[in-house]
């Protein structure tokens, strides 16, 4: 099959990169595997997704990934960081018609265009989408869409999205990452206090934030004021995971709740239990226009430190 091909042509493209390794990943979908001395993480080439992230040192990975997540084409992989471009949430065609939620980025395959071995031990990968026939289908513009990975003591992600057509488009997009937390009921989120919001599962009923974030029902929060420091307190796993971001309007913050996650095949019941989706995002009403020739970057940085 090709994607056997691939993972031996890439094999031979990037010979000469120490701390990583091209593996087939269940239903030999793609993966890049890296283990340098910073950090080990696992990245999907279907998606252009990372599903995991451990700096040296640290026994529970950043990133929650279910056990019952999708590993086939057409088919978002539930954990991780998977990509929601050009559109987040759910879309219709001018007729009406149903669009896959949160874009077409995040189950289709992407490009490998380039792995690096940095001076200070990290790894950079760089992963690349651009337009094609099949994407005009769903969205008749042309862009060329990147994601650049470094791998070390943070992690480092950097979406960038080019407008190489003639006119200009507008896009939403997210981040819409899982991390891992040992319960989310005693988790603390820092950074969106006295922030606007609206509530997704309220009919986007607007609201405010008045204190820190703690979870204990289906939540679904678009805060809409620009927030670029969070902090997410686990206190089971005595660790903090700090967010810092640059190019995003908005910061979603998501969990379905036991009923919700019952309701998720690709869950399991009690899932819900164990992550949190804190999405760097460009989510509301307000797009991101991107004018010809000219490119929008969304850019996070996640760390994890003892607290």
């Amino acid at each position: 099959m090709k994607k056997h091909l691939d993972i031996h042509t890439l094999k031979r493209q990037f010979s000469n990169i120490n701390d990583i390794t091209f593996i087939e990943g269940n239903n030999g979908l793609p993966l890049i595997k890296i283990d340098n001395k910073n950090a080990t993480a696992l990245i999907s080439i279907y998606a252009g997704q990372v599903l995991s992230y451990k700096p040296s040192g640290v026994s529970e990975d950043m990133m929650f990934l279910s056990d019952n997540a999708y590993f086939m084409e057409g088919k978002a992989i539930k954990g991780g960081v998977p990509i929601c471009w050009p559109w987040f949430g759910s879309a219709s065609t001018k007729e009406g018609g149903k669009l896959p939620d949160h874009g077409f980025v995040r189950d289709n395959f992407w490009t490998v265009s380039s792995c690096d071995n940095l001076e200070n031990g990290n790894t950079k990968i760089k992963l690349s989408f651009i337009a094609s026939e099949s994407t005009h289908k769903l969205w008749s513009y042309t862009f060329d869409l990147s994601l650049e990975i470094t791998i070390g003591d943070s992690l480092s992600l950097e979406l960038v999205t080019k407008n190489t057509g003639n006119e200009s488009f507008s896009i939403t997009e997210a981040l819409h990452t899982y991390f891992k937390v040992a319960d989310v009921r005693h988790v603390n989120i820092f950074g969106l206090e006295k922030t606007n919001y609206l509530d997704k599962g309220n009919r986007f009923t607007p609201a405010f934030q008045t204190d820190t974030v703690k979870i204990s029902e289906a939540t679904d929060h678009i805060y809409t004021d620009i927030k670029h420091h969070i902090n997410i307190i686990d206190p089971i796993f005595k660790r903090k995971i700090t967010i810092k971001s640059s190019g995003n309007n908005n910061v979603v913050v998501w969990n379905p709740w036991q009923a919700g996650a019952q309701k998720i095949a690709d869950l399991n019941d009690e899932d819900y239990q164990h992550f949190i989706c804190v999405e760097i995002a460009n989510a509301g009403a307000e797009k991101i226009d991107i004018k010809p020739q000219h490119h929008h970057r969304l850019i996070t940085n996640y760390r994890l430190s003892a607290d």
